[in-house]
């Protein structure tokens, strides 16, 4: 039975899991679960509606770590994670550290970009990302400083599906990644960039940008959860984010 994964290439949640079955060559149908006409299966699938979703042979998996790690299990050669119980602690660590802290800063700060915005980005929010986001890389640079080069764990896997998608679109987004500070962050953001899966990803990711508002994604009304809605408020952007919901321009997983 054909593996089938619902998700949206605006998610780097989703864009992990797709990066994970092409590592490991397991063709895939794919779902823009995010799609207007899709959201009701999206929703049976997973009531919170968040993407992505994996349905392999009646089994569905939720939450893009799970999903990974049910891959290895499910197909283990070849293996995302490695085999050292001490670096499969620390590729885990890495996995959080893009999906809890790199993640939110990049999130919370495109939806001028691709969102239906009239407005401009709160005063001091850009500031505040560029802040977090030099502290997130010198976490992520002292990681990497003692592994192996280009691939920290041997060879792609769990870290470089974690980290591509947010990585990636830091200096589009505007941001600083100074060469200078980060030059392991940068040595291997170029190697995956060469890798045919993750150059794969990165051009398809830019043509359905490219055509999103020609699709039936929901663009006015943005939806927060987790540690995105926690870097907000803890940077004091409340004031802004309550005006969101005010406005109903805010939507939340479903119970």
């Amino acid at each position: 039975m054909t593996i089938r994964l619902y998700g949206s290439w605006l998610s780097p949640f989703a864009r992990k899991v797709a990066l994970a079955l092409e590592l490991k060559a397991l063709p895939y149908d794919y779902v823009d679960g995010l799609l207007a006409e899709n959201r009701a299966e999206l929703h049976t699938l997973n009531p919170r509606g968040e993407v992505p979703v994996l349905v392999d042979d009646g089994v569905v998996v939720i939450n893009s770590s799970d999903i990974v790690q049910y891959l290895d299990w499910r197909h283990p050669e070849p293996a995302l994670y490695p085999a050292a119980a001490a670096d499969r602690v620390a590729v885990r660590t890495l996995e959080r550290l893009a999906d809890s802290r790199l993640d939110p800063i990049i999130v919370d700060t495109s939806f001028w970009r691709w969102a239906e915005r009239e407005d401009e980005p709160p005063a001091g929010l850009m500031e505040a990302a560029q802040r977090d986001l030099d502290t997130v890389l010198g976490r992520l640079e002292q990681a990497l400083a003692a592994r192996p080069k280009p691939w920290p764990f041997g060879a792609p896997g769990l870290a470089e599906c974690a980290w591509f998608a947010n990585l990636i679109a830091v200096r589009p987004m505007g941001f600083a990644l100074d060469a200078a500070r980060f030059p392991g962050v940068l040595a291997w953001l170029r190697a995956m960039r060469t890798h045919p899966v993750f150059a794969a990803d990165a051009k398809r990711t830019a043509a359905f940008l490219k055509d999103l508002k020609t699709t039936s994604v929901e663009r006015r009304k943005l939806f927060w959860s987790g540690e995105r809605i926690e870097w907000l408020l803890a940077r004091g952007f409340h004031d802004w984010f309550f005006g969101e919901i005010a406005a109903g321009r805010a939507m939340f997983p479903r119970a």
